[in-house]
């Protein structure tokens, strides 16, 4: 794996997080593959990933959530930001596949045509036995996203990189 650098602290479920840089390296195009898949598939889907998938996709939802954003952010700004914060780590792959990713193997794959490759970071903290990523891009004409997810249960992080436009997030299990 590449080299970590230690980063800013955050508190996640009241722990303290300290977050390290992750090196991203370049990934040969012409590697062997796994043949891709959707990461939300069939019956090997875990239920817990299947009703994220289905919480994310209901139009009427997001109305609700931003009338109900609305009426906190009046009431009470400490409430949001907490349920924020707790809503903001999903897993690895619900959070890959909600941006348009997959599977290939043991990888994740993140198609990222409009990032600009120096101005994306992969950052590791730990959690108890858990490992968080984070991942912040910035894209072409500020366009800029940040997310935060947990490495699946018995995994961990090999190494983190670009395959032409693609981000891979290679994982070994324990």
């Amino acid at each position: 794996m590449g080299s970590r650098a230690p980063d800013v602290a955050r508190i996640i479920g009241g722990k303290r997080l300290d977050w390290e840089k992750i090196e991203l390296v370049s990934i040969p195009e012409d590697e062997q593959k796994a043949k891709p898949e959707p990461i939300l598939a069939g019956l090997v889907a875990a239920p817990s990933d299947l009703h994220d998938a289905f919480l994310s996709d209901i139009p009427h939802l997001a109305e609700a959530q931003a009338a109900h954003t609305s009426v906190l952010e009046t009431a009470g700004r400490g409430v949001e930001a907490h349920f924020a914060e707790i809503h903001s780590t999903q897993t690895a792959e619900v959070a890959i596949a909600n941006l348009g990713g997959f599977r290939e193997g043991d990888a994740l794959v993140l198609p990222l045509s409009g990032a600009i490759h120096e101005r994306v970071q992969l950052e590791m903290g730990g959690q108890g036995d858990g490992k968080t990523l984070r991942l912040n891009a910035e894209g072409e004409g500020g366009v800029s996203f940040t997310r935060t997810f947990t490495l699946p249960v018995g995994t961990e992080l090999a190494r983190a990189g670009w395959r032409g436009d693609e981000f891979i997030i290679d994982l070994i299990r324990n």
